[in-house]
């Protein structure tokens, strides 16, 4: 028969008490964290050019901005999903307006992929298909190469922005 020593018993009690603690704590903790990060809406602001290619050879720039505003919708895995819930580009005075897309960030490689819709001013349906890199080297930078594509043509973008 084992016999425990009053301070055997005090911290054998103790570690008890800690275990039942966590163990009740840890899944409230975690679905909290779970609920709070699908709920939260992002806003991605990038700035660099958008180029068009006239006649294979004239190359076109333009200043440009975009914004897009992102919800998460799955934060568990290798891929965390996304979906674009509005979001603006501006470029050389002409507005495109994004209602809708999705993606997924690749934690394994530090990469970004989505595909968003919308439309012109002219009411013609665009497409922007986007790539982006980040890193945390030197401030935390998302660099984007982007495709716009239009009815009328196609346009590569090329932007930074800050995460």
């Amino acid at each position: 028969m084992v016999t425990l020593s009053r301070k055997n018993k005090i911290a054998l009690t103790a570690i008890i008490v800690v275990a039942a603690i966590m163990a009740v704590a840890l899944p409230l903790a975690s679905a909290q964290a779970t609920n709070n990060a699908v709920s939260n809406i992002k806003t991605l602001n990038a700035q660099g050019n958008i180029y068009q290619t006239i006649d294979s050879n004239t190359i076109k720039y333009y200043p440009a901005s975009l914004t897009l505003t992102i919800q998460p919708t799955s934060t568990n895995g290798p891929v965390k999903k996304f979906e674009v819930t509005g979001g603006t580009l501006v470029a050389n005075g002409v507005s495109y307006t994004f209602t809708s897309g999705n993606g997924g960030v690749l934690t394994g490689r530090h990469a970004v992929l989505l595909q968003a819709q919308g439309t012109s001013p002219d009411g013609e349906t665009v497409t922007l298909k986007l790539a982006g890199q980040y890193s945390w080297l030197g401030g935390s930078t998302l660099r984007i190469g982007a495709k716009l594509q239009t009815e009328d043509a196609n346009y590569t973008l090329i932007m930074k922005a800050p995460i």
